[in-house]
């Protein structure tokens, strides 16, 4: 193991000591020039026509020193400014309350809260809508049309006035204000800050809705936080007001001066100050869109200005309409845009500073104006919960120490780490899409997901199942899809399958229906104990048997026509779908164990021990596994002799839920090494372009002179085979959509995702696999670099995809993390820099930090909780370099008896009884 770290040094970087980086590839020579006008680092080539000869991916990837090191060091956080500010959106509204996005400058904008739509837009197949990936190409910029059904405008912001000595300077707290502005991401919180040497303050905004794992409920209000910082830069005493203001944006839709008027009434507490929006009208009113309430409020009763409406002939004049006094209500008709402010003032000293919190609420609990079944959209989940705007910001006020707080704990927690910057942003930016219109929880508590915004409905089984993040950060509600949907309303109680659309009628996705199953046994290891699955294994037990079924020879292969998630039904014997299969019945036999059911456990394992020898000696072709289209069946999509990239889904999956191997280790390293060599593209999009052999159009998810991991290549031919007939592509891409099959030519985040994080998995501490698993996903956060497009929206088939959550899994690999919640079993056999890490975790009951050194001979562990609480039977870890003979666990300052057994890859500690951590508590293990 080396420990020199030299390669890694920088401000910012966590690290006290050099570190040296392996060389997994050569890198040779410089870049053609910095890819986007020089905003991202030279990453790789330059290449010849010789290194694309009969390929299109060139073998030696060539990458620059600078990007290799970026990949495991701590290096510096990402902050924007100037025009890498145009694009940002990051959702700050609470999980399922619509869509609304904080910008770089510190302004809300796309509001998208006031309704839901039922159908993707009117595109006619178009590849720049929205529902087609189009905003990849053509990025939204702030204060945009988002789309033809999406938002409404709403005049929202802050300014703040300082008084010095004479001095009264005024600015919007915006780019205009402070055109220096920056803006750093760390979802679920954004940090805005304002400074500027003519201006006596500076200010630092953090926005964000409450977002506490493991808390669904507390994390799920219809609210933005917007806490602001204010420091006195001078030498003198600065009076100071921050004030802010809010349209009544209530029924936006509306303008007919006949059906009624908007309102805005005043309401004060000791503890807060609020201006409430509402609507005046008949029942007309009450059916239309965005029918509802909305507020603002300062969480202070004192030291506060309020007017229930101003005229805001430009932002600074707040101040001075504020000052004009109280106005208790006002009303405007439909046609007239009614908006009110409130400030608060105060004094600061010399070096100061004082955090003023302002709160903006809102209540639209109806998703469309009319219910279109009792089974689908009813009304918002947050509908029984609060009767208005004023009431939810009641609840955000009476909770703010634990709701607030809790969120910058959990904040400071994630970033407590030794992973890199970059790395701990893009596995929690995916989580954002559960705080947009992707995401949905009903009022009758069931959760429910487009695919993306808007398009392809029903919490799509053979897309969620790739999705990791949600399930560790709120396991509630992915135990509810498994409960009321996947096993209630969308189990087919005759046939065992899952309907992959939340419909018990519908299609069953083979890869979807394999999914669910390890998605249920990942739910059980999430919970404190087993009420979970024992509810439920009955349904369970016989959904495996639908996929048993469909192999007759009970070999591991399925051989019967086989739907799955590339939008097809497939012939023959399919590598990854049969890899799923299998992977679905180690799960299987793991929870029969559990429940005492030997026998059904004992079917699992026979098939399973064949299907491990029948998937290499069926399938793999020497380098890599593949498909062999069934042909006596009619011509059909297929990848045949290609490289394809979930070829060995179900071992990367088995990975997130620790169960071993379903593939051997030989031939999945080989195939890995194969999707590396044969589809990573350094010029994904040059690639898609010149690869005219798939003759259907793809979508651009990859521009030209950005790196990605291809869907599917054909190193040894087929590509003409994959889709019946025998034609090219023309030169340009059609600009109209004309088939699934041109997704062979794309890359898209989740994919991607779930081979970074297999990569990171199979690889050894440090080791080449791990730096590639690690290089395709840095890729993907490359292609969302700021100066291009949202880095907080990852698009697919839409925006903000619930498949890229699956970059959840990446980080779970890099810790090595393992967990049982029933049994009490937590692991870590962390892949980045093991020999001095740190990073979060959570787990059924609470969260923490994990942190080990290692050094000659010991090796020293712990684990402390943040927030809730852990129970712990064992703790199994990786020590590397020695092997352990002693054991000493120390507990609130007193050693624990504890044993000390060894597995295949780790050790485990196991503690003489169970033992409860609290929050603040830690454990601390040594090895020697």
């Amino acid at each position: 193991m080396n420990t020199n770290r030299s390669a890694c040094q920088g401000e910012g970087d966590v690290r006290s000591t050099p570190l040296q980086r392996r060389d997994f590839i050569k890198a040779t020579g410089l870049a053609v020039g910095a890819l986007w006008a020089g905003r991202l680092p030279v990453m790789a080539g330059p290449f010849s026509q010789d290194d694309l000869a009969g390929h299109l991916v060139p073998v030696d990837k060539k990458f620059s020193r600078q990007w290799l090191d970026a990949l495991t060091c701590r290096g510096e956080a990402e902050v924007f400014s100037g025009e890498q500010l145009r694009y940002i959106g990051m959702p700050v509204g609470g999980i399922g309350c619509g869509q609304l996005y904080l910008g770089g400058d510190g302004r809300l904008w796309h509001w998208d809260i006031f309704k839901s739509n039922y159908h993707r837009e009117k595109h006619e197949m178009r590849m720049d809508a929205m529902t087609m990936g189009g905003h990849y190409t053509k990025p939204v910029s702030m204060g945009e049309v988002y789309s033809d059904q999406n938002g409404a405008k709403v005049q929202q912001g802050f300014a703040i006035r300082a008084k010095s000595d004479d001095r009264v300077l005024e600015r919007s707290l915006d780019q205009i204000g402070f055109p220096e502005v920056t803006f750093r991401g760390e979802y679920p919180v954004g940090r805005v800050s304002y400074e500027d040497s003519a201006f006596p303050a500076k200010v630092q905004l953090e926005a964000f809705s409450p977002f506490i794992p493991l808390n669904a409920k507390d994390s799920a209000l219809p609210a933005t936080v917007m806490r602001f910082t204010v420091t006195n830069r001078t030498e003198r005493n600065c009076q100071i007001e921050l004030a802010g203001w809010l349209q009544n944006a209530v029924c936006p839709y509306l303008a007919d001066t006949s059906l009624g008027r908007r309102v805005n009434r005043l309401g004060a507490s000791a503890s807060r100050s609020s201006i409430l929006s509402t609507i005046d009208g008949g029942d007309a009113i009450a059916a239309e869109h965005g029918y509802g309430s909305s507020a603002l409020t300062v969480l202070q009763g004192e030291g506060v200005r309020i007017r229930s409406a101003v005229t805001l002939k430009r932002p600074e004049t707040i101040f001075s309409e504020l000052e004009i006094g109280t106005e208790e209500s006002a009303a405007k008709p439909l046609d007239q845009a009614l908006v009110g402010g409130l400030g608060a003032y105060f004094e600061l000293e010399p070096g100061a500073s004082k955090v003023v919190t302002f709160l903006v609420s809102w209540y639209f609990p109806r998703h469309q104006k009319y219910d279109r079944s009792p089974d689908l959209f009813t009304g918002r989940h947050y509908g029984p919960w609060f009767h208005s705007a004023g009431e939810v910001a009641d609840y955000v006020v009476e909770k703010a120490e634990s709701l607030i707080d809790g969120t910058l704990l959990w904040n400071k927690t994630w970033y407590d780490s030794t992973l890199p910057h970059w790395l701990l942003d893009r596995s929690m930016i995916s989580l954002g899409c559960v705080a947009t219109q992707t995401f949905h929880w009903f009022d009758n508590d069931r959760p429910w997901a487009w695919e993306g915004v808007d398009c392809c409905e029903g919490s799509c089984t053979h897309v969620f199942h790739y999705a990791q993040g949600l399930s560790r950060i709120f396991p509630e509600l992915e135990r509810k899809g498994r409960e009321i949907v996947d096993y209630g309303i969308a189990f087919n109680e005759e046939s065992a399958g899952v309907g992959y659309r939340g419909d018990a009628r519908g299609l069953v996705a083979d890869d979807g229906q394999a999914g669910t199953i390890l998605r249920v046994y990942r739910e059980h290891q999430m919970s404190a104990d087993g009420a979970f699955l024992k509810r439920i294994w009955p349904k369970v037990k016989r959904s495996i048997a639908y996929l048993m079924a469909k192999d007759p020879d009970a070999d591991g292969i399925l051989t019967e026509p086989q739907a799955h998630t590339l939008d097809a039904t497939w012939t023959g014997k399919i590598a990854w779908i049969s890899s799923m299969y299998l992977a679905a019945l180690a799960a299987g036999e793991a929870m029969a164990r559990e429940l005492g059911d030997e026998g059904f456990a004992e079917s699992c394992r026979g098939i399973l021990d064949r299907g491990y020898k029948s998937i290499v000696d069926e399938l793999f072709d020497g380098e890599y596994f593949i498909h062999k289209p069934d042909e006596s069946a009619p011509a059909h999509l297929n990848t045949n002799r290609g490289c394809h990239i979930d070829q060995l889904l179900g071992q990367s999956w088995i990975h997130q839920v620790g169960l071993g191997r379903v593939v051997p280790k030989k031939e999945t390293v080989s195939a890995l090494e194969s999707l590396w060599k044969y589809n990573f593209a350094p010029d994904a999009g040059a690639y898609a372009i010149r690869h005219r052999e798939i003759e259907q159009a793809f979508r651009w998810y990859a521009m030209e002179g950005e790196a990605g991991l291809l869907m599917t290549t054909w190193p040894k031919g087929g590509a003409k085979e994959a889709i019946p007939g025998d034609k090219l592509r023309p030169a340009k891409n059609p600009e109209l959509w004309t088939g699934p099959g041109g997704y062979f030519n794309e890359c898209m985040n989740g994919f991607e995702y779930q081979v970074a994080g297999h990569m990171v998995s199979e690889g050894e501490a440090d080791g080449s696999l791990v730096e590639k698993g690690l290089a395709i996903m840095k890729a993907v956060h490359d292609r969302y670099g700021a100066a291009k497009r949202n880095p907080y929206n990852e698009i697919e088939c839409s925006d903000h995809y619930i498949r890229s959550m699956a970059s959840y899994g990446v980080f779970l690999a890099a810790c090595g993390f393992a967990y049982h919640g029933p049994e009490g079993r937590i692991g870590f056999a962390p892949k980045v820099h093991p020999e001095d890490f740190r990073a979060p975790f959570t787990a059924a009951e609470g969260w923490g930090t994990f942190s080990q050194r290692i050094s000659a001979g010991s090796m020293r562990a712990s684990l402390r909780i943040r927030w809730g609480s852990l129970s712990l039977n064992t703790i199994s870890l990786k020590p590397i370099g020695f092997r352990p003979r002693q054991v000493e666990v120390t507990y609130r300052g007193q050693a624990l008896a504890a044993g000390v057994s060894w597995g295949e890859d780790r050790t485990v500690v196991r503690l003489g009884e169970r033992l409860k951590l609290e929050t603040g508590m830690s454990v601390t293990v040594k090895l020697s």
